[in-house]
């Protein structure tokens, strides 16, 4: 998830944030409740379990966000593996829509608190995932990639299976 070797010229920006989750949320549009829950969509995960882990990614860069902008210390955070194992389980038994409201809520809370920051402060690497430090940036880059990723599978996925 974390964004790597990105050139430093390129920049997200709120709207690139929003646009990421569109993307996301237009892949899922007009599924049928019940197939949320066909397994195999990602890996084994069903498209209800990748939605649920986004949330989870998501809340871990609210909380991020919030405390750095608090003066809050940032760490120690979970390792990416820990948030990739602990978030569908947070968020999986919650009815679709309401899934589907997080991920539009959380993803604007996300671009509301970017927003507030200097490009100043969103260059500086002040974020800490395992052994990598990364700027605000850095981070919106890795949530977007992370949105297309996932979007592109279930693309693909509900292709496949004429869902």
């Amino acid at each position: 998830m974390v964004a790597a070797g990105k050139p430093e010229e390129v920049k997200s920006d709120t709207t690139d944030c929003t646009d990421g989750r569109s993307c996301l949320l237009e892949a899922v549009e007009g599924l049928q409740a019940e197939a949320f829950d066909i397994p195999n969509v990602v890996g084994s995960w069903s498209v209800r379990d990748c939605l649920s882990h986004l949330v989870g990614w998501d809340a871990w860069a609210v909380n991020a966000l919030e405390r750095s902008a608090a003066g809050m210390p940032l760490g120690p955070f979970p390792t990416e593996r820990e948030i990739n194992d602990a978030a569908p389980g947070d968020w999986i038994d919650r009815p679709i829509d309401d899934l589907l409201r997080m991920l539009r809520e959380i993803r604007d809370t996300t671009a509301d608190h970017v927003s507030q920051l200097t490009d100043e402060e969103r260059d500086v690497k002040s974020l800490a995932v395992e052994d990598a430090q990364i700027s605000v940036n850095e981070l919106v880059d890795a949530l977007i990639e992370h949105d297309m990723e996932h979007a592109g599978q279930i693309r693909t996925w509900r292709k496949t299976q004429g869902v």
